[in-house]
């Protein structure tokens, strides 16, 4: 794949941040905005060649930022591939019915994004996806220097715990749209990272909550509390493993 000019819209900064890393690793340009009116204000000032939009964006929703942009450029360029933490029905039907030209599963992969931009076919995980994946931190670990690296992996325990609060409260408070906003960005920031079991948990989860599936959030909540646990020892084993 050629040297891109890319507008990253991602609002997680520990996804941001790692997204961007990889990308400009891979030699590539990157704008990084955090919220939906920077993307359609930086997308107007600047002719990238992708734009990789997350569809949860705060101030202004991916979807509509893409419909904003499009609007602007008379439906051509550039080229926009959604990204998600959750590929679920309500998520698929937004970016399909924006003017994106597709969709990325979070966390970014550059053989995704190649695939993506060739045409090819999306694949999808092994069933037998372990419960963390390594390789994930080791990725991090070569793009970045080592102190950097270590910020961010206890930056995402943090994120990840708070989170977690927010989702309970919300859930407590009869508050399903913001617990299902809270599921997905743990979703999206446990698979930067390499929670795979911390991943799946929240997108059960958000997916009971998009679909009504309220007789099961008791154990939907119980499983991604097991699973958060584990999650935050081994990202603390990740950096005090580097440093030992």
């Amino acid at each position: 794949m050629p040297p891109l000019h890319i507008l990253l819209a991602e609002d997680e900064t520990v996804t941001r941040l790692a997204a961007r890393a990889l990308l400009e690793r891979a030699g590539h340009r990157v704008v990084a905005v955090e919220d939906g009116p920077a993307a359609v204000a930086a997308a107007a000032q600047i002719a990238f060649d992708l734009i990789l939009m997350d569809l949860g964006l705060p101030g202004l929703p991916g979807d509509e930022a893409v419909r904003a942009i499009r609007g602007r450029s008379g439906g051509g360029t550039p080229r926009i591939l959604m990204l998600t933490a959750s590929i679920t029905s309500d998520g698929r039907d937004r970016c399909a019915g924006c003017g994106a030209d597709g969709i990325l599963a979070k966390p970014l992969r550059l053989d995704a994004l190649t695939a993506a931009l060739a045409g090819s076919p999306r694949t999808t995980p092994p069933v037998d996806e372990p419960d963390f994946d390594e390789s994930a931190i080791a990725t991090m670990r070569d793009m970045l220097p080592a102190a950097r690296a270590d910020e961010l992996i206890g930056k995402t325990a943090a994120v990840l715990s708070q989170h977690n609060q927010t989702l309970g409260a919300a859930l407590r408070n009869g508050d399903l749209t913001t617990a299902g906003a809270m599921a997905h960005k743990i979703a999206g920031v446990s698979g930067q990272y390499g929670c795979l079991a911390l991943r799946r948990a929240a997108r059960k989860l958000e997916a009971d909550l998009e679909n009504g599936g309220a007789a099961d959030l008791p154990r939907r909540m119980a499983d991604l509390s097991d699973s958060l646990t584990p999650a935050l020892a081994f990202l603390d084993r990740c950096v005090t493993g580097a440093r030992g």
